[in-house]
């Protein structure tokens, strides 16, 4: 039983190292946002980012290659349009998103992105609505931060204040009431864990739960990396070897 422990421990140990020190390559977009809330969550998961805006989006989406991107998207969208941010996540990338007009129906969304997150409109609102976690349980909700349901609310002064949900593919794991509603989804995980699509504005929650929301948004979509596992086994191989002799 000692032995177990004293894996595990280390393994945390490694994986904790690691992951302070990782290279992602995050690409945030944030043209216009009051808070910078997406900024401020990359940086207190330790790592950094690039950040783009609505004129060098499209460029560094299809010029790099990003473990994560992520969309804080209150107002404007890219310039040349959303088909690139479309195309990424369809060959498999990674990506968060807050917006205002997934229904399209300011003329800033388009038809593609619904579909790309697994997730249909079902009304606009024009108000900060509390979210509430409908599963507790989930790594977003938990890992690295504990976060609790999103009621502390902040009219940062945006006309449209986002979109209530259904599932098209994804899985809701919160909403904008209590119990759960399926026309009334708030934040839902798609493509089998790589896409996270949140109907709110992250500019409407308050801080702390807002950044640490989104950071723990983006280390639960952010993959693992290859390296860590490599760590990881080889401190469990060490280990056991030592115990042997």
């Amino acid at each position: 039983m000692k032995r177990i422990m004293m894996i595990g421990v280390l393994v945390l140990m490694v994986g904790q190292a690691y992951a302070a020190t990782s290279p992602y390559d995050i690409l945030v977009y944030d043209d216009n946002t009051n808070f910078h809330r997406s900024q401020a969550a990359v940086a207190s998961l330790g790592w950094t980012c690039t950040v783009a805006n609505a004129g060098s989006f499209n460029t560094l989406l299809t010029s790099g290659s990003w473990d994560c991107v992520v969309m804080d998207c209150p107002n404007y969208g890219p310039t040349e349009g959303w088909a690139p941010f479309i195309n990424y996540i369809a060959g498999g990338g990674r990506a968060v998103m807050s917006f205002w007009d997934l229904d399209n129906d300011g003329g800033g969304g388009d038809p593609g992105l619904p579909p790309a997150f697994g997730v249909a409109v079902t009304q606009t609102f024009w108000d900060p609505q509390p979210v509430y976690r409908w599963d507790y349980t989930n790594p977003i909700f938990n890992v690295p931060n504990y976060v609790m349901d999103l009621t502390g609310l902040n009219d940062s002064g945006w006309i449209d204040n986002g979109d209530e949900l259904a599932p098209a593919g994804a899985v809701p794991v919160a909403g904008f009431s209590m119990m759960q509603d399926m026309s009334r989804c708030a934040i839902l995980i798609g493509n089998s864990g790589r896409t996270i699509y949140n109907g709110f504005l992250f500019d409407d929650i308050n801080d702390p739960m807002a950044t640490a929301l989104i950071a723990n948004e983006i280390y639960n979509v952010t993959p693992e990396p290859a390296t860590l596992c490599l760590l990881g086994a080889g401190a469990v191989g060490m280990l056991l070897r030592k115990r042997r002799k």
